[in-house]
């Protein structure tokens, strides 16, 4: 009689950890889910993640920011065509990307950053690309970057069919260290090397993005392993 009393109410008192587990899970944001392990990846809707998808998404919110006469950035929200675009194109469901973008606005009231985006009420922000560590210092120029690692343009999201920017985003991204965007300071007669294994890339850009992704090296400390050459 006693084991059967304790055996129910150890049933009982563990459902609402159950319940608590899977609300955590299908609460989940995606910047949250990239710091999951891979276990808890494949739970929820995250089973199916994709980074392009945040891309997408870290555009799109670049692109809905409005500057005030005094200079500040402010957000506003994406519409529901927009987000009806995003969620056709990345297989996300509109409550994956409502959550997304709550938890941005949150963390930007909050600690005025998030991963991708740091200083908007200064009025100075400061933009990052998950992709390839890169720092930049307008939405529009931001937008045209993360633009260029997916293939295609912001704009032309409703325009095209998923299997078409699927294959621009495999174009683009097959070498993923060709992706090269030019930039004004580099000289077109130099090339950079990798101090860590010696190999060689056409642009700073480029071997920025190779020293993140082959050797995980954050971008402050990518100066220490490159080294410039001349073209002969």
């Amino acid at each position: 009689m006693l084991k059967n009393l304790t055996e129910s109410h150890t049933s009982k008192s563990s459902t609402p950890s159950s319940l608590s587990e899977r609300s955590d899970v299908d609460g989940a944001t995606l910047e949250e889910a990239e710091e999951s392990t891979p276990a808890q990846k494949r739970k929820g809707r995250q089973s199916n993640w994709n980074p392009q998808h945040l891309l997408i998404l870290q555009a799109q919110f670049a692109a809905s920011l409005r500057q005030t006469s005094e200079g500040k950035y402010v957000m506003s929200d994406l519409s529901p065509q927009e987000r009806m675009h995003i969620s056709r194109f990345t297989g996300l469901s509109m409550t994956t990307i409502s959550h997304w973008l709550a938890n941005v606005k949150y963390q930007l009231r909050r600690t005025g950053g998030t991963k991708f985006l740091k200083n908007l009420d200064t009025g100075h922000p400061v933009f990052f690309c998950n992709d390839c560590a890169s720092q930049i210092r307008t939405p529009s120029t931001y937008i045209s970057h993360l633009e260029s690692h997916l293939g295609f343009r912001l704009r032309d999201l409703s325009k095209l069919s998923t299997e078409q920017i699927n294959n621009q985003i495999a174009q683009t991204k097959s070498p993923s260290e060709k992706l090269v965007t030019s930039s004004p300071e580099e000289d077109l007669g130099t090339s950079y090397q990798c101090k860590l294994c010696n190999r060689t890339f056409a642009s700073k850009h480029a071997v920025k993005l190779h020293l993140s992704k082959t050797h995980g090296k954050s971008p402050e400390d990518h100066l220490l392993y490159v080294c410039e050459l001349e073209k002969q």
